[in-house]
């Protein structure tokens, strides 16, 4: 379970200190942030866990809130909630990249099983990346 989770609104997430969430990448389910959040800090590092704010026309900060339990709200979801999202995603991500991996492997033992003695380098390039193998990439 998801202890630590840092979200960097509109640009990244880092799960538990050692997975990272492109934005882009953070799927179909992740709850609602509002924008004039700017950060959001639940973690063991030294310093307050936080909500960082901004103003979306200047993008200058307004202020923090402290966090001090995963009940907290942020917007209309909670610290629990988001640390919940957070091994959730990493989970289907990690599963997506192993399907993706041992996809691009069978493909090359079937295209080295058709073309018995063919070189390598002549294998059609592997174009698929994890994504295709995630149900829930938005």
């Amino acid at each position: 379970m998801a202890t630590q989770i840092v979200i960097a609104n509109k640009d990244g997430i880092n799960v538990d200190d050692s997975f990272y969430i492109r934005w882009v990448d953070k799927g179909n389910a992740m709850p609602s942030i509002p924008d004039t959040i700017h950060y959001i800090i639940w973690n063991d590092q030294p310093g307050q866990n936080e909500i960082q704010y901004k103003d979306v026309s200047t993008l200058q900060m307004t202020g923090n809130v402290d966090l001090n339990s995963v009940s907290d709200a942020v917007g209309d979801t909670t610290i629990q909630d988001l640390l919940d999202w957070g091994q959730t995603r990493q989970g289907q991500m990690e599963i997506a990249i192993q399907q993706c991996d041992e996809a691009q492997l069978q493909a090359e033992a079937d295209w080295r099983d058709a073309n018995p003695g063919a070189d390598d380098s002549t294998m059609p390039p592997w174009t698929k990346t994890w994504v295709d193998y995630d149900p829930n990439y938005s």
